[in-house]
């Protein structure tokens, strides 16, 4: 039974041996990748032991234009307007969307196609939502922790 799956397998992968029409003989042919980073958030607060209070106030500043998309280690907050992003050392990046994006409230993540040079950029990229809706990345704001009141 197993042997008969395996031979279908290699029959299927390999085909039946016969020439087939309407290839050149070399066997070339196209072939396309497409890259994605998905991006999943939990729902809910974060836990507790996540490093950062939950009562942490953030201020902006100016950002970068550009951020690299392999330093991102996750999201930690969603609104219609914005993501944050939290990267690999621990910096955290604010993208500010063009507008509302009530797409990224109904499901709880997000993915980033990946673009040729591995950034993400403002006024280039745009966000992906699960459920199919698409806004626009307008600029990155750095996020740092407020003195507390």
């Amino acid at each position: 039974m197993i042997l008969a799956g395996f031979a279908a397998l290699l029959l299927f992968a390999f085909g039946d041996g016969a020439e087939q029409q309407g290839q050149p003989a070399g066997g070339r042919g196209t072939i396309t990748y497409h890259q994605q980073i998905i991006i999943r958030v939990a729902p809910g607060a974060a836990p507790v032991g996540a490093g950062v209070s939950p009562t942490v106030r953030w201020e902006e500043h100016r950002g970068p234009r550009c951020i690299s998309a392999r330093q991102i280690l996750g999201a930690a907050r969603l609104s219609q307007n914005s993501v944050d992003l939290v990267f690999r050392d621990r910096t955290r990046i604010r993208a500010r969307l063009e507008g509302r994006c009530p797409a990224l409230d109904f499901y709880s993540g997000f993915y980033v196609p990946m673009s040729a040079d591995g950034q993400i950029c403002a006024d280039r990229d745009s966000i992906r939502s699960r459920a199919g809706g698409e806004c626009q990345i307008e600029r990155f704001r750095t996020l740092t922790a407020a003195a507390p009141r």
